[in-house]
């Protein structure tokens, strides 16, 4: 798959947005933790005129068994997110769903349906997700720099020396075994290199 610019993407969910009939289409966003993705997901949504909580992110669907002994696959409630999905593809008028924060906290989500559903988080796309979008992003960064950059952007926001330390020794690692069992810049329709 060869790169792309921000200014193609846009044209293509704003196609897609008009082409598409009787349903939502749905956009997926992913790379590497730091690697831009909630930017990404977050501009795209402004210039589409979209509420910044039409935006999903798999941040909100951390699964019961989340935390830093859980496997790769057991970070996120998948069939919860998949429910979120579908919703938006069989004509839902509402985009609801309960959410699940990394600490634990819960609460519910409820807005109308956008015209267009963005999904954006880490490890998006793999063989269970791959009928989830209509036009699947990946964003280009290596899983090393990008969590160098998560690691300053989450030292800014306060996180402790534990949480610090999984860059190294879960979050990085598992963005390096991602890549290469998944191969997700081969499974996305756009590829993006990441700014900064």
């Amino acid at each position: 798959m060869s790169e792309t610019t921000y200014d193609d993407l846009l044209a293509r969910v704003r196609e897609l947005v008009a082409t598409t009939e009787g349903r939502v289409p749905v956009v997926g966003i992913t790379g590497h933790g730091g690697a831009g993705k909630s930017t990404l997901a977050e501009r795209l949504a402004a210039d589409l005129g979209l509420e910044e909580d039409q935006v999903v992110a798999t941040d909100a669907f951390y699964a019961t068994t989340c935390g830093p002994d859980a496997g790769m696959w057991e970070q996120c409630d998948w069939p919860l997110l998949e429910a979120v999905v579908r919703g938006a593809r069989t004509g839902s008028e509402r985009l609801r769903y309960d959410y699940r924060w990394w600490g634990g906290e819960t609460g519910t989500e409820d807005h109308p349906m956008p015209p267009v559903l963005v999904v954006e988080g880490i490890r998006l796309l793999n063989d269970r997700t791959d009928a989830w979008f209509d036009l699947a992003v990946w964003i280009e960064m290596d899983p090393d720099a990008a969590g160098a950059r998560a690691k300053s952007r989450n030292l800014l926001q306060g996180d402790d020396r534990a949480e610090l330390d999984l860059w190294d020794t879960k979050w990085i690692p598992e963005g390096h075994a991602y890549e290469q069992q998944e191969r997700p810049r081969e499974r996305a329709d756009l590829v993006l290199r990441a700014e900064g």
